[in-house]
């Protein structure tokens, strides 16, 4: 393949903790991607719940141009739309549901009835049972299944309101036969193979098994992709098999949205934790996601408490937060990752005062990841990089592992990983603290840490007096050594 010379950056990336946006009406034009790419983007999300192919791939081919001309590898991340289910049209468009109103989902429907509803998932009568719970427009109005036939739900209006045509429906704990991946989910990955090279990430919507997450793999193998699978945790199944799913997978996002509404809210912020500790502790990249500057959308100062909502989740360790609505639809996108930016550095500050006060939290295990030989390599870079307030620390790598492996230690140097894989390059986008180059300069250590050096230089990353360390992982051949090198800057 061919590779890239070592990229002259736009902007000097100080944050750690990435950001991913979405992309939409508010973010798609070229003029704004740079801006974007600018302001600290390290992930764009493209929503295949909206858009055509064609769409797609032009924002996708703006990107690819605009990242290179900035110097930055971003990454992509496709997010396919999964069983959504939804309303079909409602007779006047709008029905009220007042308490103990007798309503019924059918397979067909002739169209004159407001209180004979239809779904998207024509299959859904019949898969609901007695006593389950149906919600509706994301939860503000809630009915009871009383009885069932064939083709037919009866229900009855336990949480009152106003439904409209097309609105969503969640169905907490019903384990329904739809399958994960839709039929237009797999048309969806037929443009995936089309633009291989330039997806990163698949992301896989309302998962419930790891099962669903093998037959997403079989699929991309069999169109020769190689994007990584992030899983979307936001149902209740999903969360009864959390570790079976994210071992499976090769990253995680909490969706608080559908979980919001398929579970308890309150329950959201442990769950949050949870699912963040345990892609720490299996060394999945984690994104924290929906609504974290959500009063962004249209102002351009966020709330008290979405602020110190995206600090905490950097506390508790998340690799990257996620834009939705703030940049895709808002009127204030750049503003807001700004914003966000701001935010986790501050948080990131915090952590290396507490760090440095001895009241860290201990680091996950690496079994798994890397070799026992690699392990101790790692823990010797980062405690020599603590013990000499080291600024940087240089990775040689191919697959990225190396890189990760550090991105686990959190420590507070910055971690630049040097690969001759573009590829890899993007994917360690979504890593925390990772700032990854593309080079051929990585078979003699002395050498690529001499021109890391520089380059750190040439930001501001470190300065003359300071350390600089490099670790570099098995080499073909040279299975049984590996190499660490500490040198004052010059």
């Amino acid at each position: 393949m061919s590779v890239s010379p070592i990229p002259q950056p736009s902007v000097t990336r100080t944050a750690r903790t990435k950001i991913v946006a979405t992309i939409g009406p508010a973010s798609r034009s070229p003029e704004m991607l740079k801006k974007l790419i600018d302001a600290g983007v390290d992930v764009f999300r493209l929503n295949f719940s909206h858009g055509t192919h064609a769409e797609h791939a032009e924002v996708l081919a703006d990107i690819q141009r605009i990242s290179h001309e900035c110097g930055q590898y971003v990454a992509i991340l496709q997010d396919l739309c999964g069983p959504k289910m939804r309303l079909g049209s409602i007779p006047g468009d709008i029905v009220e549901c007042p308490l103990g109103t007798k309503f019924a989902l059918v397979t067909e429907s002739d169209g004159t009835n407001p209180y004979e509803l239809t779904c998207s998932y024509t299959e859904l009568p019949d898969d609901l049972q007695v006593g389950e719970a149906v919600l509706f427009a994301d939860g503000t109005v809630a009915m009871e299944v009383t009885a069932t036939s064939p083709g037919r739900a009866e229900m009855k209006v336990t949480l009152p309101g106003r439904l409209r045509s097309r609105q969503g429906l969640n169905l907490p704990g019903s384990l329904l036969k739809v399958p994960s991946l839709t039929d237009k989910d797999l048309e969806d990955l037929s443009w995936t193979a089309a633009h291989s090279q330039e997806v990163q990430f698949v992301c896989l919507s309302f998962v419930r098994t790891p099962e669903d997450v093998h037959q997403l793999r079989q699929e991309l193998q069999k169109r020769n992709c190689q994007a990584r699978i992030v899983v979307k945790i936001e149902k209740p199944q999903a969360v009864e098999q959390l570790e079976a799913i994210v071992t499976a997978a090769d990253a995680v996002m909490v969706a608080r949205g559908d979980l919001g509404v398929e579970m308890d809210v309150y329950r959201v912020p442990a769950i949050q934790k949870q699912v963040i500790a345990l892609a720490n502790s299996l060394h999945r990249p984690v994104i924290t996601a929906t609504q974290m500057l959500n009063s962004m959308e249209h102002s351009s100062r966020p709330t008290r408490a979405e602020a110190s909502d995206v600090f905490n989740a950097v506390l508790d360790g998340t690799d990257a937060v996620m834009l939705s609505g703030e940049s895709a639809i808002g009127d204030y996108p750049v503003e807001t990752v700004t914003t966000m930016r701001k935010i986790c550095e501050t948080a990131e500050t915090y952590m290396d005062t507490v760090q440095q006060a001895g009241q860290g939290s201990k680091s996950a295990s690496l079994a798994g990841l890397i070799q026992p030989i690699t392990k101790a390599m790692v823990d010797a870079a980062c405690l020599a990089a603590e013990e000499l307030s080291c600024p940087l620390i240089v990775a040689l790598t191919s697959t990225g592992r190396l890189a990760m492996a550090l991105s686990n230690r959190r420590p507070n140097a910055t971690i630049l990983a040097i690969t001759p894989e573009e590829s890899t390059a993007r994917a360690l986008s979504l890593c925390w603290g990772v700032t990854a180059l593309v080079s051929n300069d990585v078979k003699i250590a002395t050498r690529a840490l001499n021109t890391a050096i520089e380059w750190a230089k040439e930001h501001d990353m470190v300065k003359e007096g300071q350390h600089a360390i490099l670790v570099r992982g098995e080499l073909p051949g040279q299975t049984v050594s590996r190499t660490v090198l500490i040198r004052q800057v010059t």
